[in-house]
């Protein structure tokens, strides 16, 4: 007989970290305004795809697929329904310095944390982005796992306002935000989407574009400031940068910063 803290632990949710790592590791970096290639979501052309509508509610799903056949035959690609493609657009169509709510129990996929920190960054958008992440500690693994050794993916991922909501360890008195929604000013979406790799190509995931004219955007908002405002007391997470193999480290009690690098100067005779 499986006792209560196993049997919570062996909850099918979805979401394969194996899989997730998996994909984070083919991520090629490419620089510091975004550290990851776009051409995902752009399908390779100059510009993201845009959503279907921005000015009306409709229905999302990331049901397309690209056909048997071909390379990545049965992964999900960006098109003008996809959740992605609008979690996109709300950031990106968001006024300047303005709030955005985002809740998420996971959050494992790169594309969508090069994004977040792309439109917190003053010189593109300057947005306020308080994330309410659920309470696994892959969500932090991952987070470290995008930040690395670098300090500007460091400095990026700091401008982020995240709180964990819940937990993970406690199966008698869990208490776990499994809510999937985020609003700016240009709008909000809900649904069943989550920000991992799977959700973004793998999975059949739902949701619904709600535009900022429609009455329930302001009572999602409200709703999501109510539940970020609860967690006032709580520490907002700080991703540290990995430090460098020794090998590569200033000897001690030195202030120089020894460059593996650098030619060896010939033993003298």
């Amino acid at each position: 007989m499986v006792d209560a803290a196993e049997a919570f632990e062996e909850v099918d949710d979805g979401y394969n970290h194996e899989y997730e790592v998996m994909e984070q590791q083919k991520v090629v970096w490419v620089g510091d305004d975004h550290f990851i290639d776009q051409s995902w979501v752009s399908l390779g052309e100059a510009e993201p795809v845009q959503p279907l509508y921005t000015d009306k509610v409709f229905l999302l799903s990331t049901c397309l697929r690209h056909p048997e056949g071909e390379e990545l035959a049965g992964e999900s690609y960006a098109h003008e329904r996809h959740p992605f493609v609008v979690f996109l657009h709300l950031l990106a169509k968001a006024e300047a310095n303005s709030t955005v709510y985002i809740s998420m129990p996971y959050l494992s996929d790169f594309d969508a944390i090069d994004q977040l920190c792309h439109y917190a960054d003053p010189q593109n958008g300057g947005l306020i982005i308080n994330i309410i992440l659920g309470p696994r500690a892959t969500n932090i693994s991952n987070l470290e796992n995008f930040v690395g050794r670098s300090q500007t993916r460091e400095e990026a991922v700091a401008r982020l306002c995240i709180k964990q909501f819940g937990w993970d360890d406690r199966p008698d008195t869990t208490s776990f935000s499994h809510s999937k929604a985020i609003v700016s000013t240009a709008g909000g979406m809900v649904g069943s989407y989550n920000y991992s790799v799977a959700s973004r190509k793998r999975h059949h995931e739902t949701g619904t574009f709600i535009p900022p004219t429609f009455e329930d955007v302001n009572g999602l908002e409200a709703e999501m400031e109510m539940l970020w405002n609860s967690m006032s007391a709580k520490p907002e997470i700080r991703i540290e940068r990995q430090s460098s193999p020794a090998r590569y480290a200033a000897p001690q009690g030195s202030s120089s910063v020894l460059n593996p690098y650098s030619c060896k100067r010939p033993k003298q005779k």
